[in-house]
């Protein structure tokens, strides 16, 4: 009785799955493009994946196509969990605040130095109403339905 029970609980998780366009899971994504003074290009791309979303990255990399997950050997990676960042672009550095990039890529040379700059949990909201005063930009990342990788 106990492998009857399973066998149709597992034919009715497989109708189901079945059912579901794949296209509802496929990772939904947001990408922005930042022009660097030496004529170069990086990219803010954000994926957020999982059937309850729980993948959510946001990653600085060279490479355009959003649907290319973030790489450690030529990507930064930004693990802050939110649809946001806040950043300066300075000369030949680009300066992260609130969020932090976790490691250098492994392998290929960044065309720009990224310098992260934590900020005090107890100053969060004073920053989140004055960053603009000090240049920086909030840079918001959201996701959207419409934009998915297949």
């Amino acid at each position: 009785m106990r492998y009857l029970t399973l066998a149709l609980a597992s034919l009715a998780l497989t109708v189901a799955l079945q059912a579901c366009n794949e296209r509802e899971f496929a990772p939904e994504y947001a990408i922005s493009r930042l022009d660097l003074a030496n004529g170069k290009a990086i990219y803010f791309k954000r994926e957020v994946r999982g059937i309850t979303g729980n993948y959510d990255v946001v990653a600085i990399s060279t490479d355009g196509n959003p649907c290319t997950s973030v790489n450690d050997d030529t990507d930064y990676c930004i693990c802050s969990w939110q649809p946001y960042v806040y950043y300066k672009l300075e000369d030949d550095s680009l300066h992260l605040y609130y969020a932090t990039a976790d490691h250098a890529p492994a392998k290929d040379q960044f065309p720009v130095k990224v310098v992260n700059h934590e900020i005090n949990p107890m100053d969060v909201k004073l920053f989140e109403h004055t960053y603009w005063k000090l240049d920086i930009v909030r840079l918001d990342l959201a996701v959207a339905a419409t934009k998915r990788c297949l």
